[in-house]
């Protein structure tokens, strides 16, 4: 069976009911995770009144759900998400290298510009990646994001 194009039909097959239900908690909750890191940025910023430092602000969950994005690892080595093992390990091995090798061994690097501005394009990042996910998985993607394939 083809469809109108030509093209063989490529069945959607996602995760299971369980593996489903537990990426949307999985995905829910890194975004929480994300969103208290993002809050917990500009309150630091607003009673500092200043950008310097504000990773002491943040150090815990930063370090908690950074961590917590190995999961990504195992969902696609154990096939509930259609992503490459390696491709996915490369970006959340980095990602956690920077965190705990880098920023959370070397003290001096914690009051650096530059922490601010990878937790900054992390944290927004991963609150837009998490909720797209999210809302994917629930077949109910908001109007402005809908992806046609």
């Amino acid at each position: 069976m083809s469809s109108p194009g030509g093209a063989p039909f490529i069945s959607k097959k996602g995760p299971g009911t369980l593996a489903t239900a537990y990426l949307v908690i999985y995905n829910v909750v890194m975004t929480a995770g994300w969103l208290v890191i993002a809050v917990g940025l500009v309150r630091a910023y607003l009673a500092r009144g200043s950008y310097h430092g504000l990773y002491y602000s943040i150090e815990k969950p930063l370090k908690f759900f950074q961590t917590g994005a190995l999961l990504e690892i195992l969902h696609c080595a154990v096939g509930i998400v259609p992503s490459s093992v390696v491709l996915t390990g490369f970006q959340v091995m980095s990602r956690v290298f920077l965190t705990w090798a880098v920023t959370h061994s070397v003290r001096e690097v914690q009051s650096e510009d530059s922490v601010l501005l990878f937790v900054v394009a992390w944290t927004v990042t991963e609150i837009i990646r998490y909720s797209f996910y999210t809302f994917s998985l629930l077949n109910h993607l908001p109007y402005l994001i809908k992806v046609e394939a």
